[in-house]
């Protein structure tokens, strides 16, 4: 399936665009934009129905948010490319943090484009991932090349550290069991709240579950956490 996609893509003057957004008036006046350059665009909003249409077939390339439901479109994202479709994925975001795309790109983006930007950009970006190719937007690109490396990615240590915090471990449970020291697992808790922009343990997980970065945690940490501020 994914190597008859990438054909079609190629072959095909116009693509079939499969538009993942919550948001439906922003979703009707993409496809609206979108028209003249499409077969056509399928709508879906939320990352579940996003899933079951990429597998079903039929599609060239796909256009999502990341903030969707159930799950985060990355997440989403993840769970295709691990059941083999390589259909090409744009997202499309008002979050432009080096982190974020990033962490976009890892899950199996082929791009990444701001909402801020210009039609002609995304026409460009849909072109490029089409012909298969990358396509970040020019001023996100700079961003990610003057971005040291620990500012726009998780180590190893910190993804270990939230997905405890997730679980609603207290720092020293976290320490215990990583075999680190309290003082570390503070420090890496800084770090994480530093990246994400955000300044309690609670908007943390929150704030990591909506973009992707964690999946989403079955437990109710926000009473532990909230017990426990952030340093």
């Amino acid at each position: 399936m994914s190597g008859e996609h990438t054909k079609v893509a190629k072959g095909r003057r116009k693509l079939r665009v499969l538009l993942a957004d919550e948001h439906r008036c922003v979703a009707e006046g993409l496809a609206g934009l979108m028209a003249r350059r499409t077969d056509f665009v399928r709508i879906v909003h939320d990352s579940e129905a996003m899933v079951l249409a990429a597998l079903a077939g039929d599609i060239d390339l796909i256009i999502t948010d990341i903030a969707m439901s159930p799950v985060s479109a990355l997440q989403a994202l993840r769970r295709l490319r691990r059941q083999g479709c390589a259909i090409p994925v744009i997202v499309l975001s008002t979050h432009g943090e080096p982190l974020i795309v990033r962490e976009a790109m890892m899950a199996g983006a082929n791009g990444y484009v701001l909402k801020q930007s210009t039609s002609d950009e995304l026409y460009s970006a849909m072109a490029a991932v089409a012909a298969g190719n990358q396509f970040v937007s020019p001023e996100l690109m700079a961003s990610l090349l003057q971005a040291p490396e620990a500012t726009y990615r998780f180590t190893r240590r910190q993804r270990e550290v939230i997905e405890c915090m997730a679980r609603g471990q207290r720092t020293s449970e976290i320490a215990s069991e990583l075999g680190i020291s309290v003082r570390t697992v503070e420090s890496h808790r800084q770090a994480l709240l530093d990246l994400l922009g955000v300044h309690s343990g609670v908007a943390l997980i929150r704030e990591a579950e909506r973009l992707g970065l964690i999946p989403l945690s079955p437990y109710d940490t926000a009473v532990h956490l909230e017990d426990e501020p952030c340093p």
